[in-house]
């Protein structure tokens, strides 16, 4: 029996990126609309086509959710604990995320296509934003004076590392393991970009 029609679109995505998720691009709208209780005419309705509501369900956001603690920090707390903050925000998006990109490229979409310049693209406006939460957090001696381009690398690519792997290797994600992970990394990162650190 169909679901009334009060049936929101959130409900219809939260739906349909389970079953792209367990499936696969290649799942049928029909599986879609059995597993949400609707008729299989509601999903075009509302979202026009398969492609249409696998980008709706599954494209990440132009500005991640984490973005807003970067812009505005950091403050005047240890380094270390704010990178624990921020790196735990970063961490839970990949970990959302990482699958739901994975099974965009499988249907043959890319980050690529969510932007007309280069420059608006998600993960370049991510790595901007990072690299401006080094330069204050260098400016106010939080860390020492080092490049931070280089920094925000080192600390995106420690965070990046691991969903990616963890999903290509069907490990999952197991939350202790992944907190242990962020606290042995972000204990790396800030002994060596701490003020009184030693070059390596």
């Amino acid at each position: 029996m169909a679901r009334p029609r009060n049936i929101t679109d959130a409900q219809i995505l939260d739906g349909a990126r389970a079953c792209f998720l367990e499936h696969g691009a290649g799942v049928s709208t029909t599986v879609i609309a059995e597993r949400l209780g609707i008729s299989h005419g509601v999903l075009f309705q509302r979202f026009g086509t398969k492609e249409q509501l696998l980008r709706a369900a599954l494209q990440p956001p132009l500005e991640p959710p984490w973005m807003a603690r970067a812009r505005s920090g950091p403050d005047d707390r240890d380094a270390r604990i704010q990178l624990l903050e921020l790196g735990e925000e970063i961490s839970a998006y990949l970990e959302r995320i990482v699958p739901c990109l994975a099974v965009l490229r499988s249907a043959g979409m890319t980050v690529e296509s969510m932007a007309d310049r280069r420059e608006d693209l998600p993960p370049v406006r991510a790595r901007r934003e990072v690299v401006a939460w080094f330069s204050r957090a260098i400016a106010r001696g939080l860390l020492r004076p080092v490049s931070a381009e280089h920094a925000a690398d080192l600390f995106l690519g420690a965070l990046h590392f691991r969903p990616f792997h963890q999903h290509l290797s069907n490990q999952g994600f197991d939350r202790a393991e992944s907190r242990a992970y962020l606290a042995f990394a972000i204990d790396a990162i800030h002994r060596t970009l701490a003020p009184g650190a030693e070059r390596p």
